[in-house]
């Protein structure tokens, strides 16, 4: 396994779910590892699931959707107790999020789109990596600020 001395880094991709993303801003949610694979499913007629694993763990997932009309309240509310230090956030984008330090619920206002009126996501980070402290926080929101308005574009759901 290579270590910080080793002069070997981790391959950061430049995408995730085919929008992208800065290197600066991945990273710091990556663990330490040798590999790390992208995967995709689904479509954006009804929810598009990404992942992306360092040596075979999963440590970030991303489900998309389209939402017509507001989130309910409860779903708000289940994402505060569900994330580690999760609350309401302010972010750069028209929408809304709650994020913590091991995930996140955002709504991004579609604007001159016929599709939807916004699309939801459903981030999950997951490793020994993860950290539970306002420093995982603000790395996580740093991520987000980057790849929900490179993905709501990419969807042609332009924040």
């Amino acid at each position: 396994m290579p270590t910080a001395c080793s002069g070997k880094e981790l391959d950061v991709p430049a995408k995730f779910c085919g929008a992208p993303v800065k290197k600066s801003t991945l990273s710091p949610l990556l663990p330490d590892g040798e590999q790390t694979k992208t995967s995709q499913s689904g479509s954006t007629a009804t929810e598009i699931v990404c992942s992306l694993s360092v040596d075979d763990t999963q440590v970030l997932n991303s489900t998309i959707r389209t939402l017509d009309g507001p989130l309910a309240p409860e779903d708000w509310d289940t994402a505060l107790n569900k994330y580690t230090k999760a609350k309401k956030r302010e972010v750069s984008f028209p929408g809304t999020a709650v994020i913590g330090a091991d995930g996140a619920r955002i709504t991004a206002k579609c604007q001159d789109s016929a599709g939807s009126d916004s699309l939801l996501f459903n981030i999950d980070l997951r490793g020994n990596q993860v950290e539970k402290s306002q420093a995982g926080e603000a790395k996580l929101q740093h991520f987000l600020e980057d790849y929900v308005p490179a993905m709501t574009k990419q969807l042609d759901c332009t924040t």
